[in-house]
């Protein structure tokens, strides 16, 4: 019987340890949370105008005023997004 609680209290302690990560991994997350955002945001950004200068390059004729990330196609057509 001893082993056995021995070993229950080792699971605990281990138990109490991983928690102890888990939350630590939690706040690192917490504080890093912002600038990854941010961080994703300027990459889209990035894609979406490189994105315009390769069309620009195929079809220099073509501006590219209509073109906005948020603004989706409807019918075949662009339209600026309404927000609620």
């Amino acid at each position: 019987m001893a082993g056995i609680e021995r070993r229950s209290i080792n699971q605990e302690v281990h138990l109490g340890r991983v928690e102890a990560e888990l939350l630590q991994k939690a706040k690192r997350f917490e504080e890093a949370e912002p600038e990854l955002t941010e961080d994703a945001i300027d990459a889209y950004d990035a894609g979406f105008e490189d994105a315009l200068a390769q069309v620009a390059c195929v079809h220099p004729e073509m501006g590219a005023s209509p073109f906005v990330v948020s603004n989706p196609v409807v019918n075949g057509q662009i339209v600026p997004r309404i927000l609620p």
